[in-house]
């Protein structure tokens, strides 16, 4: 019997990479990864994207670069008029545009730079060449004890997902390869491939090669001879690199417009968990915007209603830390703190104030049913972990803030970072294992949440508990490591972990951490609504009858009793107390309204018996003011000296007319004092 070997088509290399590769955010990110196992402080992602957009309106100048990167005018011709200082997009383009796009695109460059240990000959052709190597599953410790990312052997071939052409600068890190075989003059290596090359028909992947070049030049020359912003040179220099690598990307498959950047941006924010400290820093930019992006920072979350930290221990022990923030605690009653179900130590006004507590779980009390042997041995697979989980609700109404006593918050600016950066995602050694949790994607709820809440959809506050979180109001990170659960492995395409029994049960026992904190904001809604309800009962159910007899007179009037309504023998009797309530309360409100009104009329005669008596004080002095002075007048100056004179010039004329004018106001006060006193009896039969 005879051996044969396997033979490998040419095409693996597609199926492994750019067919396997869900998009192209996943193979920048996995290409990203390699730099973070490669010992890099900086991973730099630079997209040259300036001439690669289709624009409806170009300014003179973006024109010009078109035609300078190397555009047909013909083509532009075609599909652009100018019109005053501009170019729009002519109405008979529609045959040109998708040409004119697909040369765009070709424009685009994508430069992913690490300044980490970079690869000597030998790595290069051992295990960068090879397809699925075991390095990193065998030496999964860095140099500098970072613990790998990567393990499949496969992540270059995300390259293929990314563009037609690759070229990689390496230059190797002389303290941490042994380079006794390398020419002294070689500084590092570039390598070159074209993924076309793989779609050859009938064509072994042993028939492909990749050009290999020895470089005298430093790491250093190589990036100054890129067309790279300035910024990330000035980067390079100031932090002194020597060592790393360079991978220029060509022929782009993807348009690599504003959106599509910004949402890379956005994956990269929560590609570490919330509150990590990072050695590895990850900047994105581009020629299009400039300014626009730059250093990635993670999320970070200070202002959630509540907050839990577990870690859980090899030993099967979940260590749970609930942190509350939704309440005012200031202004809880203390009847709150007396009620018998809230006497335990976690519910006390203490442990309110101190604004945590903790408490202790097994695995087996966090998954109760599974208790068998063979789950038993489950949890000793699944390791040690762990999780930060956030609530914050996005809204409440004005009654349940009063009733609840919540916190005041921006509900906008919550819904705003929920909607960037919610759901709960999964790490695996400080980076993030996607899709879970990641927002449009069937993966986002990946632990079920969303069917707890359907299965069980009752209020905080229900009687008989059943409360779950809705999925749209939680973030969260659970960080497992290769080194403490080897029992979750990826899935070939990158794109997640397999679904084995150690999974589902570890996605079962995150849903029992979970429902500690429901079940301490539950028991803390109830107690405060049964509470709220023993303080301010009656005038709750005031209201509610209110609204009960709104609704039946409501019924009543349009004649739409239901089948059930007629057959019901206290229906009419509670329509006839409905309508007697509607009467009474129209009464009541006459009533009020004339109340209103009298108690108007009550401030008005206050005010003017007021004023009355100031004016009566005046009334003596202007009683005979004007005939003294007039009398006066007369001893030196008789009235004779004015006959001849016109009116509006004699003074004993317009004394008598300002002794007539005082006369008025002597009387007015006479009537204002009579109209004062009916008013103070007014007032007097009001509050009496």
């Amino acid at each position: 019997m005879s051996k044969i070997p396997f033979k490998v088509s040419a095409r693996t290399a597609r199926l492994i990479g750019r067919e396997n590769v869900a998009t192209s955010k996943g193979a920048v990110i996995e290409l990203v990864k390699n730099g973070y196992d490669a010992d890099s402080r900086y991973g730099i992602i630079y997209i040259n994207n300036i001439n690669s957009v289709f624009h409806e309106l170009l300014s003179v100048e973006q024109y010009n670069n078109l035609l300078h990167a190397g555009i047909d005018n013909s083509l532009l011709e075609n599909v652009y008029i100018k019109k005053d200082d501009v170019f729009i997009v002519k109405k008979s383009a529609d045959s040109y545009i998708s040409t004119l796009i697909q040369r765009q695109k070709e424009l685009a460059e994508l430069y992913i730079i690490d300044c980490g240990e970079g690869m000597t000959r030998l790595i290069i052709e051992n295990h960068w060449m090879t397809i699925g190597t075991d390095n990193k599953s065998n030496n999964y410790i860095t140099h500098y004890g970072r613990v790998k990312a990567g393990a499949k052997g496969i992540g270059r071939f995300a390259l293929d997902k990314l563009g037609n052409k690759c070229e990689m600068f390496t230059f190797f890190d002389s303290n941490v390869h042994n380079h006794v075989n390398e020419d002294v003059t070689v500084k590092g290596y570039r390598w070159n491939v074209n993924w076309s090359d793989f779609e050859r028909t009938g064509t072994t992947i042993d028939n492909i090669n990749a050009d290999l070049e020895e470089l005298t030049s430093t790491y250093l020359e190589t990036i100054e001879s890129f067309n790279i912003p300035s910024s990330i040179k000035k980067l390079l220099i100031e932090y002194n690199a020597t060592h790393g690598t360079i991978l220029k990307i060509t022929e782009l498959r993807d348009i690599w417009d504003e959106d599509t950047v910004t949402q890379l941006y956005d994956d990269l924010g929560v590609l570490v968990p919330y509150s990590e400290v990072q050695d590895y820093s990850i900047i994105l930019t581009t020629s299009l915007t400039p300014e626009k992006y730059g250093e990635v920072k993670s999320a970070f979350c200070d202002d959630y209603d509540y907050k839990l930290v577990a870690h859980a221990k090899s030993d099967q022990k979940v260590k749970i830390t609930i942190y509350r923030n939704e309440y005012s605690v200031e202004s809880i009653p203390q009847s709150f703190f007396r009620r018998p179900n809230q006497q335990k130590e976690i519910y006390s006004r203490e442990t309110f104030l101190r604004g945590f507590w903790t408490v202790e779980r097994t695995f087996s009390e966090l998954v109760p049913g599974y208790k068998d042997n063979d789950i038993l041995h489950v949890f000793e697979n699944i390791g040690a972990f762990d999780f930060t989980f956030y609530f914050m609700k996005r809204t409440a109404t004005k009654k349940d803030e009063m009733r609840f006593f919540y916190k005041h918050c921006s509900y906008n600016l919550r819904s705003e970072w929920l909607d960037k950066f919610g759901g709960i995602k999964l790490f695996r050694d400080k980076f993030r294992v996607r899709p879970y949790g990641e927002r449009n994607n069937s993966a986002f709820d990946w632990l079920g949440l969303g069917a707890r809440k359907q299965k069980s959809p009752a209020g905080v506050a229900k009687s008989n508990g059943g409360y779950k979180v809705e999925v749209e109001n939680v973030a969260g990170s659970i960080c497992i490591s290769r080194l403490n659960n080897i029992s979750f492995e990826d899935k070939s395409s990158r794109e997640g972990l397999q679904e084995n029994q150690s999974f589902s049960i570890f996605k079962l026992l995150i849903q029992g951490i979970i429902s500690i904190f429901e079940e301490d904001r539950s028991t803390i809604a109830r107690e405060l609504a049964a509470d709220d309800l023993d303080r301010n009962g009656d005038a709750q159910n005031q209201v509610l009858a209110e609204q009960l007899a709104r609704k039946i007179m409501e019924k009543h009037r349009i004649s739409y009793e239901s089948e059930e309504d007629k057959q019901n023998p206290h229906y009419h009797s509670m329509a006839l107390l409905a309508a007697l309530n509607e009467r009474k309360t129209q009464e009541i409100e006459q009533l009020r309204e004339e109340q209103k009104m009298l108690r108007a009329l009550a401030s008005s005669g206050l005010m003017l018996a007021s004023f009355s008596h100031d004016l009566s004080k005046l009334n003596n002095s202007m009683g005979y003011r004007y005939d003294i002075i007039k009398s006066l007048f007369l001893t030196k100056l008789p009235e004779t000296v004015f006959q001849d004179c016109e009116d509006r010039k004699n003074p004993y004329l317009l004394l008598d007319t300002a002794k007539q004018t005082d006369e008025k106001m002597q009387n007015w006060p006479q009537v204002q004092d009579r109209s004062a006193i009916g008013c103070q009896v007014q007032t007097l039969i009001i509050y009496t």
